[in-house]
């Protein structure tokens, strides 16, 4: 069985400044997030600094 490494990040919107929690492959520094906050879900990218390292 193989495991699978990714990291989770927690992003803070620009436009309603609330906390998204994203999930990023090991590796990625700049993502595209849709905050689940905003009407329309508003798109931002989130460069990654800090980050929680996970294994499946």
């Amino acid at each position: 069985m193989t495991t699978h490494k990714h990291w989770e990040v927690d992003s803070i919107c620009p436009k309603c400044e609330k906390v998204n929690k994203v999930v990023v492959p090991e590796g990625e520094l700049v993502v595209l997030v849709q905050c689940m906050h905003c009407e329309h879900g508003y798109q931002y990218t989130h460069v990654v600094r800090d980050h929680t390292e996970v294994e499946d």
